[in-house]
Formats: structure tokens, C-alpha cells, sequence
């Protein structure tokens, strides 16, 4: 089976301190339809933490729009 070379999965997130909503996108479903997972920080490698260090990661390269 051969995937769409456009095809492009991702996450919404939405953080506050340590609890975090994240809505996993499924492909052909809406956003407002796919479920959302509710996740508190507890200790390091919990699924929770794995989320917030890929954003980090992500929010290190970013770049300012100019």
C-alpha cells in the first residue's frame, strides 16, 4: 500500500500548566470529530511529558514571520 506523498498527520495542543487537551488527527475526519485526549504532566516519560518536549522541540526552531 502506497500513502499520498501529501499526506500529513498532526496534533493540536492546547496547554495549561500541566494539564494538556490533544486532539490526534485522524485522516478524513474533522478535527471537531476526532477525540481528544485530556493528559496531566506527571513524571518524566509519561505520555503527557512526551507531547510537551515534542513541542518544545518544535518551538526551539521556530523562526519569527518577518
Amino acid at each position: 500500500m502506497k500513502s499520498p506523498g501529501f499526506l500529513s498527520l498532526y496534533n493540536s495542543m492546547y496547554r495549561a500548566d500541566d494539564d494538556l487537551l490533544i486532539n490526534p488527527h485522524a485522516y478524513g475526519i474533522a478535527a471537531s470529530h476526532a477525540p481528544v485526549l485530556h493528559l496531566r504532566r506527571g513524571e518524566d516519560g509519561d505520555m503527557a511529558s512526551t507531547y510537551l518536549e515534542s513541542f518544545e522541540r518544535v518551538w526551539a526552531s521556530a523562526r519569527p514571520i518577518e
